[in-house]
């Protein structure tokens, strides 16, 4: 029933890693597109 919990959570790590690096992309080219907008947004 051992099924690997380092690889999975590595997996969960990258995955969770990956969706902060996306919002991170996100909010980083709205703050350069319109300023008040991300500041109310957030």
């Amino acid at each position: 029933m051992k099924k690997q919990p380092i690889g999975f959570s590595f997996e969960h790590l990258l995955d969770i890693l990956t969706v902060n690096c996306i919002k991170r992309q996100v909010r980083h080219e709205a703050v350069n597109a319109t300023p008040t907008t991300s500041l109310r947004f957030d």
